[in-house]
């Protein structure tokens, strides 16, 4: 069987081939990093006030994410610790923002550090409201891979 020798104009396909294939990895990897999040808003969770218990959500594609405030009752103008477990999913980042129900109080974002134990916990005050009571809303803001989700909970303060 005669040896087969490629002549050396092969060489010239075989670097611009390579080349080109780089060059649409490097273009795809930059597209999928400047590909917009996907939002995935969760509905209120409804059955469950944060100024008397935990509450918890199922995530999508599975896991929960589950919500705690201290002291409770949830005081007005004082420290309370914020904690979230987070179960079947790794978020890169966790926030927390706040908001009056009733009355616009502004949006306070607590960013959230990740505790040896894996939860995520942080410390804030709440705006005083003149009522004395206030109706707030504490949106968990979860980055997990491309989506960032958010799951809404209910509490009061001021007792």
């Amino acid at each position: 069987m005669p040896d087969i020798a490629f002549p050396m104009g092969d060489r010239r396909i075989f670097y611009p081939s390579i080349a080109a294939i780089l060059a649409m990895l490097v273009a795809a990897a930059a597209g999928y990093l400047w590909l917009p999040r996907a939002d995935v808003p969760l509905p209120l969770v409804a059955d469950c006030r944060l100024d008397r218990q935990a509450c918890s959500a199922a995530l999508p594609g599975g896991g929960r994410v589950e919500m705690a405030l201290e002291p409770r009752p949830v005081p007005a103008s004082a420290p309370m610790r914020v904690t979230v477990t987070v179960e079947g999913e790794q978020p890169g980042r966790v926030e927390v923002g706040f908001q009056g129900v009733d009355m616009n109080m502004g949006l306070h974002r607590l960013q959230l550090r990740t505790a040896a134990d894996g939860r995520h916990v942080g410390e804030t005050t709440l705006p005083v409201c003149v009522t004395g009571r206030m109706v707030w809303q504490a949106t968990v803001m979860l980055e997990i891979g491309r989506r960032n989700i958010t799951v809404p909970f209910r509490f009061e303060s001021g007792f």
